[in-house]
C-alpha cells in the first residue's frame, strides 16, 4: 500500500514559519514532520508559490507555481498520485496533523473503497483529505474553468457540485467539537497563539487529536486569543427610532463636532488593531448611522487601505448616494470580500416598516437594490424574526430571494435581540443551546464607542452613558491592556464556580451563542 502526502503552501501566512514551538520549530516544520508519520506515506510534495522562501532544504519534494486556483490544485494533485493507492492532502501550516487519526481515516477509506475520506467533529488541523486515485482528476473536470482561489475546503466544494457521484466515507469523533470553531492552523496571529496554548497545554508536542476534547474541558481559558471583531461607533445620530432597538433610549441629545469619528484618530486605531490582531474585521455601525456621517468615504478607505482588515457596514439604506456606492467598489476593488454591506429592512410590508422603524422605506429599498448591482456578492437584506410576525418574514424572504442575485444567499433572517431585558422578549422561538456555553462575544469582539470606551460587549449600554462594565479606552491606553481586562469576565463564563450563574446583564442574556467573526 502507497499513499502520497500532499501538503499545500501556495497561500501560507507568515505566522506558519514563526519559530515558536519546541525545539525553535514552526508549524510549517511540523507540519513536514507530521507528514512523514501517516499511514502509508511514500512520498511528500509540498506545493508551493514560485519565489516563496520555504527556508533550509527539506526531505520533500517541492512543485512552484506562480499562482494557483482549484483547479491547478486539482490537476497537480492528479498527476502526481499517479502509481498511488491513495493521496493525503492538507495545507502545510497544520502543526497537529494526527497519525492516529490519520490510520483511522485511511483504513475507512480503504475498508470501504471510497473515493473521497475526512474526519468530522474534530477541531480543523487534525487529519488530511483522502483522494483515491483518479478522482482528482475528475473534479478538476467538474471544477471546468472557473478561476477559484484556493481555500481550505476547495475540495470538498467541487465535490459537493456532484456529491451524489462519489462514494464517502467520514471518521466521526465521539466528542463533537464543531461548535468551537477551532482552526488549528498557523493562519493568523490569533490562531498561533491557539496552537501556542495547545502545545503548551498538552505537552509533547503535537497535540493528539484524542487529547482535544479534554484540553478544552480542562482549559476552556486558553480559547481566547485576540479579537477577531471591532465594532466601532461612527455616528451618533441615526435617522430612525426603532421599536426593536434600544439606541434610542440611550443616544442622548446630536450637538455637534463629537457627533461624528474623526478620520484621523480612526487611522491611529486602525494601525493599533492590526498591530495587535494581526488581522481583523471593522464593522463601522456599533450604533448610529454611518451614512450621517459627513467623511464616511473617508473612513471606508481608511479601512480597506489596510490589507491586513476587512470592513462590514450595517445601515438603514438612508442617507446614501450612488457616488458612495461607486467610490467603494473602486476602493475594494482587487480585494476580494473586503467589504459587506448589511441593509437592515425588516420587512417587505410599507405600513409595517412605518410602524417598526419609522419613514424611510422606498429610499431603504432602493439602497438595498443598488448595493445589490454594485456589491451582488456581498450584500445582505435582512430581517429581525419576532414573535407574531411570521408571515410577514416569509414575505420578506419570498420577496428578495427573487430579487436578489445569490438569492437566500443575499439574505439575512436575525435572532430577535431584547438586550438583557431592556425590550420586551418577543423571540420567536428559543435556539439557545441546551447548555449554556461561554460567550462568543466575551471571547472574541472589542466594541468601540464613540469617544474610545470599550464596554464589555454591545449588549452593555449602559456604557453609552459612562456606565456599567467598560474595560477601558482606546484612546488613552494599548489595546493590549484593555483585551486583558475581559479575561476575568470570560473566565466567569469558562470558568465560574457555579455553573449557571452569570453576573450583571450576562444573567439574562440570551446573545451569548450568536457568532460573529
Amino acid at each position: 500500500m502507497k499513499a502520497l502526502v500532499v501538503l499545500y503552501g501556495g497561500d501560507l501566512r507568515p505566522q506558519a514559519f514563526q519559530k515558536v514551538f519546541a525545539g525553535g520549530k514552526s508549524a510549517f516544520d511540523l507540519a513536514l514532520e507530521r507528514a512523514r508519520l501517516l499511514p502509508y506515506r511514500q512520498k511528500t510534495v509540498v506545493l508551493g508559490r514560485e519565489g516563496a522562501d520555504f527556508g533550509e532544504a527539506f526531505p520533500a519534494e517541492l512543485v512552484l507555481e506562480a499562482r494557483w486556483s482549484r483547479r491547478t490544485l486539482l490537476e497537480t494533485v492528479s498527476r502526481l498520485s499517479q502509481g498511488y493507492d491513495f493521496s493525503y492532502v492538507a495545507w502545510a501550516d497544520c502543526p497537529f496533523l494526527d497519525p492516529d487519526l490519520s490510520a483511522a481515516v485511511a483504513a475507512r477509506h480503504l475498508q470501504y473503497a471510497a473515493e473521497y475520506s475526512y474526519a468530522d467533529g474534530w477541531p480543523y488541523g487534525f487529519a488530511p483529505e483522502l483522494l483515491a486515485p483518479g478522482v482528482a482528476g475528475i473534479l478538476a473536470k467538474i471544477e471546468g474553468d472557473e478561476d477559484n482561489p484556493v481555500e481550505r475546503d476547495s475540495i470538498f466544494a467541487v465535490l459537493q457540485k456532484d456529491i451524489n457521484s462519489f462514494d464517502i466515507e467520514t471518521e466521526i469523533s465521539p466528542v463533537d467539537l464543531r461548535s468551537h470553531r477551532l482552526q488549528l492552523c498557523a493562519d493568523s496571529k490569533r490562531n498561533l497563539l491557539l496552537l501556542e496554548r495547545f502545545a503548551a497545554a498538552a505537552p509533547g508536542i503535537p497535540a493528539a487529536a484524542s487529547r482535544a476534547a479534554e484540553i478544552i474541558g480542562k482549559k476552556p481559558e486558553i480559547l481566547r486569543t485576540l479579537p477577531a471583531y471591532y465594532p466601532v461607533q461612527a455616528a451618533r445620530p441615526c435617522p430612525q427610532s426603532c421599536a426593536l432597538c434600544p439606541y434610542p433610549a440611550f443616544a442622548g441629545d446630536s450637538a455637534g463636532a463629537g457627533d461624528f469619528l474623526d478620520p484621523a484618530r480612526f487611522a491611529g486605531l486602525l494601525d493599533r488593531i492590526a498591530g495587535f490582531s494581526g488581522d481583523a474585521v471593522i464593522g463601522l455601525s456599533l450604533w448610529g448611522e454611518l451614512a450621517l456621517h459627513p467623511r464616511r468615504m473617508e473612513l471606508i478607505r481608511l479601512v480597506l487601505e489596510r490589507p491586513c482588515l476587512t470592513l462590514v457596514i450595517e445601515t438603514s439604506g438612508i442617507g446614501w448616494n450612488d457616488q458612495d456606492f461607486n467610490e467603494a467598489a473602486e476602493a475594494a476593488a482587487g480585494r476580494r470580500n473586503s467589504l459587506s454591506w448589511i441593509v437592515s429592512l425588516d420587512t417587505a410590508d410599507p405600513l409595517r416598516y412605518r410602524e417598526i422603524r419609522g419613514p424611510g422605506f422606498t429610499e431603504a429599498v432602493e439602497c438595498a437594490k443598488k448595493l445589490l448591482s454594485v456589491f451582488p456578492a456581498d450584500t445582505y437584506v435582512q430581517a429581525v424574526r419576532t414573535r407574531g410576525a411570521e408571515d410577514d418574514i416569509e414575505k420578506f424572504y419570498r420577496g428578495w430571494k427573487e430579487l436578489a442575485p445569490r438569492g437566500n444567499g443575499n439574505i439575512i433572517i436575525q435572532k430577535y435581540d431584547d438586550f438583557c431585558g431592556l425590550l420586551e422578549k418577543r423571540q420567536a422561538s428559543d435556539i439557545s443551546p441546551v447548555e449554556r456555553q461561554s460567550c462568543w462575544h466575551i471571547m472574541r469582539d472589542l466594541p468601540v464607542l464613540l469617544d474610545g470606551a470599550v464596554p464589555l460587549c454591545r449588549e452593555e449600554l449602559a456604557a453609552l452613558k459612562g456606565e456599567g462594565r467598560i474595560l477601558g479606552n482606546v484612546y488613552r491606553e494599548s489595546l493590549e491592556t484593555i483585551w486583558a481586562r475581559g479575561e476575568e469576565y470570560y473566565a466567569e463564563q469558562a470558568v465560574h464556580a457555579e455553573p449557571g450563574v452569570y453576573p450583571g446583564p450576562c444573567a439574562g442574556c440570551d446573545e451569548y451563542y450568536t457568532y460573529n467573526f
